[in-house]
């Protein structure tokens, strides 16, 4: 009996079914889910005093930040380019400890990226409390 013969065989499976997968077409790239939990080594070999902080603030994908004042709340909104929700939203009382509170663009309605390349979609938004009617 020839060993080599179940090997081959897996294999062969194998490049069938990426080569399946690589044959869809597509209009960029697709992702179905993306996790962060924050417990990067770094915080393990390097821990903060209690007035330190990390810089970047806000550690990942975070472009274009902009921020706006109310009162003694911050909010800050930054660049989601063809991703879905968009321009999410972050509140603080500090300005270093910040905190998701949704997205602007939420419901797929508004924001139409399905034909977007990755290198499209929403870039530098900007953020602006208007104190005379109380909306942002």
């Amino acid at each position: 009996m020839n060993s080599s013969k179940p090997i081959l065989l897996s294999l062969l499976a194998i490049l069938l079914s990426f080569s399946e997968a690589f044959s869809q077409k597509s209009n960029g790239p697709i992702f179905s889910k993306a996790t962060y939990e924050g417990n990067d080594q770094v915080y393990k070999d390097y821990p903060l005093a209690a007035d330190e902080f990390y810089n970047p603030i806000l550690q990942g994908c975070y472009p274009d930040p902009s921020i706006t004042r109310k009162g003694e709340d911050y909010y800050l909104v930054n660049s989601s380019f063809a991703m879905f929700p968009g321009v999410p939203i972050f509140h603080s009382k500090d300005l270093v400890n910040w905190f998701q509170i949704g997205h602007v663009l939420d419901r797929k309605s508004q924001l139409k990226v399905e034909d977007s390349g990755i290198s499209a979609g929403i870039y530098a938004p900007d953020i602006l409390y208007n104190q005379y009617n109380d909306t942002f």
